[in-house]
């Protein structure tokens, strides 16, 4: 049994590691609904010949899915929503904030690969997203809204991206960093008496609907994570003076109906305001989050599923289930390195490792997951460039939706900015 693990183990990590093979396609004819343009490689900046096999890869997968984003952004600044490989077509689903998101990531990604075009075209889509904020009342600029109908989006989940991706730009301007402290004043307005933010949307009648539990999951540390980024560039003491008054409603919140999705976000503002303050509080909270998160990434690997070892199980009721893993690994991945910031810092060497472990095999699951020109021998030469770089949904699904690979980039890139250990 141990030889056999052996030869799957090393099989996997050939397959692997020609996948990672970078190469590129270039002057094709193509469809109609292709992304416009094909940018330049980025800057060459690092002697990858020096480093080590698993951070090499990383660096070459990262980059990969840095141009795929920036071949998906259109000349009017949105991204492709997807793709449905097996039928070449357009994925019709949009998200407004999957749009932030995707900003986000080539943001970060220009900052990494000192990419000018990728910062441009991250500038670019969040002029064209801004499009959708106004001050909400045009006498008093001080609060900034975001105006799309109710359904379309939650505002604030999206007012926090557009305040994370301001604050990401290598070079943000004073009239963006303008904007951002605006949508930060719409994110103060939203706590509530016992620290908690109000996660939902006005009704018609102007009167808010109770929250749901999968709303306050996914935005609730979105917003926090924001004000906590913001500090960068406009710090003002009543930011994290919210932040400290959520931590423990949200804490409390979690241990009584323990779920993943909180774990991203929370994990991120908390680690970013220990990071600033040193307070033990968030870096306990973050340490209890992510020893959690721990239990339910496949460590072991199976022989009968070879491609599931660093992805993560499902949750259900708070208890791991053994279903295929799924690119929202990228998600963890990303929150796994910024808990291990924080193992770091705090001095918790049992952490550090345990973290840079857990987040090295869940970006080794996550390079299974991309579309490279070494796998994609089976589709036209001409639609290679709509798929390569990207991340689809798992090995049994090859759909591909913004976010997959705008989560992996970041994840990517937070590992090699973070946590790596090259030269």
């Amino acid at each position: 049994m141990r030889v056999n693990t052996i030869i799957v183990s090393s099989a996997v990590i050939i397959l692997v590691g020609g996948w990672a093979t970078l190469s590129w396609t270039q002057g094709q004819t193509t469809p109609s609904a292709a992304p416009a343009g094909t940018p330049a490689p980025p800057q060459a900046s690092r002697d990858l010949s020096k480093w080590p096999l698993w951070p090499k890869q990383f660096y070459l997968s990262g980059q990969r899915g840095n141009e795929w984003l920036q071949r998906a952004n259109g000349p009017d600044g949105r991204f492709i929503a997807g793709y449905v490989p097996a039928l070449r077509v357009p994925l019709e689903a949009e998200s407004y904030i999957r749009q932030v998101g995707a900003a986000i990531a080539l943001a970060k990604a220009a900052k990494y690969f000192n990419d000018d075009k990728a910062a441009a075209k991250a500038s670019q889509a969040l002029l064209t997203l801004l499009l959708d904020t106004a001050p909400e009342d045009p006498s008093n600029p001080a609060i900034r809204i975001v105006t799309l109908p109710g359904g379309m989006t939650n505002r604030l989940g999206a007012a926090a991206a557009l305040v994370q991706a301001i604050h990401e730009l290598p070079q943000p301007g004073a009239d963006l960093l303008d904007q951002a402290d605006q949508l930060c004043n719409a994110i103060r307005r939203a706590q509530r008496t016992d620290g908690s933010l109000c996660c939902t949307d006005p009704g018609p009648d102007g009167k808010f609907a109770a929250d749901d539990n999968e709303t306050v999951n996914l935005y609730s540390g979105e917003a926090l994570y924001a004000l906590m980024r913001s500090q960068q560039h406009r710090p003002a003491a009543w930011k994290l003076d919210l932040v400290k008054n959520a931590v423990p409603y949200y804490q409390a919140r979690w241990r009584s109906n323990k779920t993943l999705t909180l774990i991203p976000r929370h994990t991120a503002a908390n680690a970013e305001a220990y990071l600033q303050t040193g307070d033990k509080a968030f870096a306990d909270f973050v340490f209890e989050m992510n020893d959690w998160l721990c239990t339910f990434q496949y460590h072991q690997l199976d022989p009968q599923h070879p491609l599931w070892v660093g992805g993560f199980m499902s949750c259900v009721d708070g208890k791991p289930v053994k279903t295929p893993p799924h690119a929202i690994s990228a998600a963890y991945a990303e929150c796994l390195g910024d808990a291990a910031r924080v193992a770091r810092k705090a001095g918790d060497l049992q952490r550090w490792e345990r973290y840079k472990g857990a987040l090295e095999r869940s970006l080794q699951f996550l390079l299974t997951l991309q579309y490279t020109d070494a796998n994609c021998q089976h589709f036209n030469p001409e639609f290679r460039p709509f798929v390569v770089g990207a991340f689809h949904a798992s090995n049994q699904d090859g759909n591909i939706r913004l976010d997959y690979t705008q989560q992996a980039v970041c994840a990517m890139v937070s590992y090699l900015t973070h946590v790596a250990d090259i030269p």
